[in-house]
């Protein structure tokens, strides 16, 4: 692992959201936040970086992946490449922009490649910390997806939601299975389930279902129903495995999904339809040490090979149409995909988070 010997943060507001951290934290170290300008390069065969990536030797990944598939993920890939070693700084989603913001700010231009949600990564190109890159095997993007920028298109997996329950807890509360969002409105669930205050995909995802008002109401009528509210997605699945509370909202469906594989008597969830869904990316940093290397990774994890490596490891869905995704997970002809926003602006983020942090009274 690379020794990174980060500057101090700037003294920031406290209760600035990750979207205007990015913008207020270069603003007060560099001025007026930059955009990225460079051009798509020309995507090149594997065989065309390999030389010049053994020759660089290794690639920094920083990533949003789960601690128990990264290492897995690499490892396919040095089975492919070797010559070619691959560092990983796992890092939260909150924390990773502000990372790599500050070391760049410093100076420091560590990472070679970044995966993160498609909200931040956009705040990231926004304030210049990233480079295009086209690599040769693209899947084709949903149309909500297609308004992100040229360049940074590369959607290594999809996160959905979906209703996390404990079938054991379920029944000796006498309670009926959630199959809908409305479900855990109702006085039944009054303070039996968690929702993460911190998932704006999520809630993007209900606005792109239902429209503004409707999604606001249903998440007021949430709010009003007394949940308990997540740390984080990881937390909130291990709560419901040991019964309490009974259900999780929005937990993510692929770790729902083999968590149930593992533990059927103590996890089980509901896909909604619509699907909430967000797309996640993995781009090249700005000044990459190792842009060959760098290149070949992201080259590899977006093939068709790579991706099917990325669903056998992590149970994540692909676009790759040659993927064999879990269809527990991910079926569009079941669930409609319900997109989070990928272009969004950092004030309305900001004021969408805001918005719904209030209507589940975690404000």
């Amino acid at each position: 692992m690379h020794d990174l010997h980060l500057p101090p943060l700037p003294r920031i507001p406290a209760r600035l959201t990750p979207a205007l951290f990015l913008i207020a934290l270069l603003t007060a170290c560099a001025g007026p936040a930059a955009t990225t300008t460079t051009a798509v390069a020309p995507a090149q065969q594997p065989e065309q970086l390999l030389a010049e990536a053994r020759q660089e030797g290794s690639v920094l990944w920083y990533t949003t992946f789960a601690d128990d598939d990264v290492n897995d993920v690499i490892a396919a890939f040095e089975k492919k490449y070797p010559g070619v070693e691959v560092d990983a700084l796992r890092l939260s989603a909150d924390k990773l922009p502000t990372r790599l913001v500050t070391e760049q700010r410093g100076g420091k231009f560590n990472a070679d490649v970044i995966t993160a949600d498609s909200e931040p990564v956009y705040q990231l190109i926004q304030v210049g910390t990233l480079a295009p890159y086209r690599v040769p095997e693209t899947p084709a993007l949903p149309e909500q997806l297609q308004s992100l920028p040229d360049g940074y298109r590369n959607v290594v997996y999809v996160n959905t939601s979906a209703i996390a329950y404990n079938p054991q807890a379920l029944e000796a509360g006498h309670l009926p299975v959630p199959r809908s969002i409305e479900d855990l409105t109702s006085p039944a669930w009054r303070g039996r389930f968690s929702i993460d205050p911190n998932a704006i995909n999520w809630y993007e995802g209900l606005i792109s279902a239902m429209g503004h008002d409707k999604a606001l109401a249903l998440v007021k009528a949430l709010g009003n129903n007394d949940p308990r509210l997540a740390e984080s997605h990881t937390q909130s699945l291990t709560d419901v495995q040991a019964g309490e509370p009974v259900a999780a909202i929005n937990a993510y469906g692929y770790k729902a999904a083999s968590l149930a594989k593992e533990t059927p008597e103590r996890m089980a969830f509901s896909n909604t339809d619509p699907l909430p869904s967000a797309g996640v990316l993995a781009e090249l940093a700005k000044n990459a040490p190792h842009p060959a290397a760098a290149k070949l990774f992201i080259d590899w994890i977006m093939s068709n090979d790579g991706q099917q490596e990325v669903v056998d490891v992590s149970n994540h869905v692909s676009l790759s149409e040659s993927a064999q995704n879990d269809t527990s997970v991910w079926n569009p002809s079941n669930w409609t995909p319900a997109w989070s926003t990928p272009v969004i602006s950092a004030d309305t983020y900001d004021h969408l988070l805001e918005e719904y942090q209030e209507a589940l009274h975690a404000v």
